[in-house]
């Protein structure tokens, strides 16, 4: 089964918006990738980096 698109949820320290395709080797297939930021969340409050409240 083939996806065209995946979405992943990384972390960077770069306050620059993310907009880039580069080519990468996939299992020995070299794959055209676009990678852009979606603006969903202020700078600052990356949902990633958000701890979750531990229940006592």
């Amino acid at each position: 089964e083939r996806f065209d698109y995946a979405r992943v949820l990384i972390a960077t320290s770069s306050l620059e918006v993310l907009n880039v395709v580069d080519t990468l080797l996939v299992d020995g297939v070299l794959c055209e990738v676009k990678m852009l930021e979606e603006r969903g969340f202020n700078i600052g409050e990356d949902a990633c980096l958000f701890e979750e409240a531990q229940e006592v």
